[in-house]
């Protein structure tokens, strides 16, 4: 990269970082002040066994939870702020070169205004990728700490309590009134096998039950029998094969934790659901290729502001940033809600590029159009 590359790629992202440590604060610092009583209380029941932590340790439990809770979160953050952020740092990055009249330093060495979106889109690209990253294989191991409420900081897993009765694929019913993710284990579990018109034909229940990988197995359960007479078997070993293993059973909890998979965890669910309830697999393709639109409608919405901000004449930034916030509001917002809302009609993983579909070619007009 020449020197101008670099000082142009520099500043971009100096803002971004900038950027998003005002918004990181931001948002924190508003929660923990809604948030600071709950807080406050559980710092001060686990900082002492003997219930008097103390003002000042009570203060730094405090402190710790708060960052406990909000690391993880602050991750996941990162990806749902990155397209606003990249549009917005560009439009500072632009407006510093313009009040410094650089831009028109640019215009009188002969070059067009166009080398000074090359280092924008490198660094823009490069974020994108540190997020895909940080989505691959960062979220997947924390997801169960992004699902923690308040009340749960400072826990290690998140404790799914009554599990509602939920079919698998094979029309099988399965309740537990506890689920633990940390160690694949459900409590006071019910399982309920059917036949083809929905009668119940046996009902298997007990204590406790684990995962081992293809099945919930536990040697301690009552096997009771529904359609018709027959022995009820206690302390038998049971084995229930089912598609609603724990990664089903969290997702289906919580809506939101689906969009803490990897790519690969998302094929193998919609491979373990086939035949199942197709409103959870129509979610879960959303989820799955909303992903490559939301990325590529972040790029795209950066490329149709840019002219707002990329001028050949010093003038009133502001204004420009004016004219230029409500097309970056649109079209980022647009494209979250086109990646991630149902479409009647239409296939799932055709559906979320819908806004590519519709913003491609008008940044393919604005790219071309300005006099650089």
């Amino acid at each position: 990269m020449s020197l101008l590359d670099r000082y142009i790629a520099r500043q971009y992202l100096i803002n971004v970082v900038a950027l998003f440590v005002i918004l990181f604060a931001f948002v924190v610092t508003i929660d923990v002040a809604i948030n600071l009583d709950r807080f406050w209380r559980i710092a001060g029941a686990r900082g002492s066994a003997d219930g008097d932590p103390g003002v000042i340790r009570q203060c730094v439990v405090t402190v710790l939870l708060v960052a406990d809770f909000w690391w993880p979160k602050l991750l996941q953050l990162f990806n749902l702020m990155l397209g606003l952020v990249l549009a917005g740092a560009m439009g500072f990055t632009c407006t510093q070169m313009v009040r410094h009249r650089e831009l028109i330093a640019v215009l009188a060495s002969g070059q067009s205004l166009r080398r000074v979106v090359k280092p924008i889109m490198v660094v823009a690209l490069g974020m994108t990728l540190l997020a895909v990253i940080n989505q691959e294989t960062v979220l997947p191991r924390i997801a169960p700490l992004l699902a923690r409420d308040h009340g749960q900081a400072g826990q290690r897993n998140v404790d799914v309590t009554n599990v509602p009765m939920m079919r698998d694929s094979r029309d099988r019913l399965l309740y537990a009134r506890l689920f633990d993710p940390a160690t694949d284990t459900i409590t006071d579990f019910e399982f309920v096998e059917r036949d083809p018109t929905g009668a119940a034909l046996r009902r298997s229940f007990g204590p406790e039950a684990t995962w081992d990988g293809q099945a919930w197995v536990t040697e301690n359960a009552t096997v009771e029998p529904l359609s018709s007479p027959g022995t009820t078997q206690v302390g038998v070993p049971v084995r229930f094969e089912t598609d609603l293993d724990p990664i089903a059973l969290v997702v289906r909890q919580y809506a939101d934790y689906s969009q803490n998979l990897s790519w690969g965890q998302l094929g193998q669910l919609l491979e373990q659901t086939k035949g199942g309830d197709e409103n959870v697999r129509n979610r879960l393709q959303r989820t799955k290729y909303g992903r490559v639109s939301i990325v590529l409608t972040n790029l795209i919405s950066l490329v149709l502001v840019m002219p707002f901000f990329i001028v050949r004449v010093p003038g009133n930034m502001v204004t420009q940033a004016l004219k230029g916030a409500p097309v970056a509001m649109v079209a980022l917002i647009g494209g979250t809600v086109g990646a991630t809302a149902p479409v009647a009609g239409v296939a799932p993983m055709v559906s979320v590029f819908i806004p590519v579909i519709v913003l491609l070619p008008l940044a393919v007009a604005v790219a071309i159009s300005p006099k650089t």
